[in-house]
């Protein structure tokens, strides 16, 4: 009878420690997209002038930013925020305008995503299935200088993973 409770007890307590562990990877994730604002502004590929980053373990096979996939979960929000790497960051504004997206699945409820300052947020759907989607950063850079703005585009992906 013993080993029964002892055995009892072990599964009960595997089973919330289980649970525990597997309900720390569902949470919001934060998605940095640094940019060289100067050289972009001034004709340079905003793929090779920029970086994205995740604190979820984001990855790019080849580096690129266009690349760069992202692990969501459902019910959990994705925050991104957008700063300037440039030596003369106080020349220029980096804006999002919007993140229109597509894909398999349908994973936000609205399309294209607002954007409007230098961060913006938005819920994976309760119910979106996993699957991957693709989205469009689009932003803008505008020249303190000069006051001219120009509007750029970078497509990175997002992997909605687990259901809670």
């Amino acid at each position: 009878m013993q080993k029964n409770n002892f055995f009892f007890a072990f599964l009960i307590i595997s089973f919330f420690w289980s649970n525990a562990v597997l309900s720390q990877n569902a949470r919001d994730i934060h998605i940095k997209f640094s940019v060289n604002a100067e050289v972009i502004f001034n004709g340079g590929n905003v793929g090779d002038n920029s970086v994205l980053t995740d604190d979820n373990n984001g990855t790019s096979q080849n580096g690129r930013p266009s690349d760069f996939e992202s692990e969501a979960y459902p019910s959990k929000f994705v925050h991104w925020e957008i700063a300037d790497l440039s030596a003369n960051e106080q020349d220029y504004q980096l804006k999002f305008l919007d993140f229109p997206w597509s894909g398999s699945i349908a994973a936000f409820a609205q399309n294209p995503i607002p954007g409007g300052g230098k961060k913006a947020k938005a819920k994976i759907e309760d119910n979106s299935p996993e699957g991957v989607l693709k989205y469009t950063i689009r932003f803008t850079i505008r020249s303190k200088i000069t006051g001219e703005t120009r509007t750029f585009e970078l497509d990175p992906k997002i992997r909605v993973i687990g259901r809670q």
